[in-house]
């Protein structure tokens, strides 16, 4: 006996066009761990995304997305960030920022200086150079993600994103 139970798709009241029919489990066993494939699903698009942007910052920009997020971080915080802060945000190590930090700053995108308040602590922020770069940057990397996710229908996109937001609460909870 088939363990799958077909459902019928009913459509909202004053919806148009066809209801859409559930996804059906590819083996019996996949029905049982539906979780299981949404978390797959979720970090194999994310994966994806990150490595389409990563490729074309490279090629354009000769950068890299971690640097670029390091960037970004610095452009929210015009006062600046200590190198804790910073990996706090980058949700990484303290030793894998200053490798990033190391190259920003002899590219002239950043200042390291130190803390005025703790002579142990360095402060990050963006050079004029770097606010520049960083600007054209993230231009292009917004064009990047609205090609790459714009290939949804804006009702599909509306739904992904109440969905997920959705799950970030409930998940905000378990932290």
């Amino acid at each position: 006996m088939d363990a799958t139970v077909k459902r019928k798709a009913r459509s909202p009241k004053g919806a148009r066009g066809p209801a859409l029919q559930p996804v059906e489990p590819a083996h019996e066993s996949d029905g049982a761990h539906l979780e299981l494939r949404i978390w797959l699903r979720l970090l194999s698009c994310a994966t994806r995304i990150e490595k389409a942007l990563n490729a074309r910052l490279r090629k354009e920009f000769n950068t890299t997305l971690a640097r670029f997020d390091l960037l970004a971080q610095l452009a929210r915080k015009p006062a600046g960030a200590t190198m804790s802060e910073v990996s706090e945000l980058l949700m990484v190590s303290n030793g894998a920022i200053t490798a990033l930090v190391q190259k920003l700053e002899a590219d002239g995108f950043i200042h390291r200086e130190v803390d005025s308040e703790d002579r142990r602590t360095f402060r990050l922020s963006l050079s004029q150079e770097g606010a520049k770069e960083f600007g054209r940057m993230a231009r292009r990397h917004e064009e990047w993600v609205i090609a790459l996710i714009g290939e949804l229908s804006p009702v599909a996109q509306s739904d992904l994103l109440q969905h997920l937001t959705l799950l970030k609460r409930r998940l905000d909870k378990h932290a």
